[in-house]
């Protein structure tokens, strides 16, 4: 999904395609920026004030992570929404190249 060295490995690629109903092989979706997710945008928004101090568990992490989502202002989360389609507009009009 993201290009990492280990999601894009032939060991791993193949591994996907004989266990997985319904795998996308690594140059299904192009390789664009602009394509980037909501969710994304997000994480990157919120990941700093997670990751401020240590978690002992993953209970500590998740109840970090659902308390600054439900502190997260809504209109950042849906002017990340508005943008999302027409970047994957532009990636479309594009045929997946480079776009601005």
């Amino acid at each position: 999904q993201d290009g990492a060295p280990s999601h894009m490995a032939a060991k791993n690629q193949k591994f996907c395609k004989d266990n997985m109903a319904h795998f996308w092989p690594k140059n299904f979706w192009p390789p664009s920026p602009g394509s980037k997710s909501a969710g994304l945008f997000w994480w990157g928004a919120i990941e700093s004030k997670t990751n401020r101090t240590p978690h002992l568990n993953l209970d500590s992490l998740k109840a970090t992570i659902i308390k600054e989502w439900d502190n997260y202002p809504e209109k950042h989360i849906i002017n990340a929404c508005k943008r999302f389609r027409p970047r994957l507009e532009a990636v479309v009009k594009a045929n997946g190249g480079h776009i601005e």
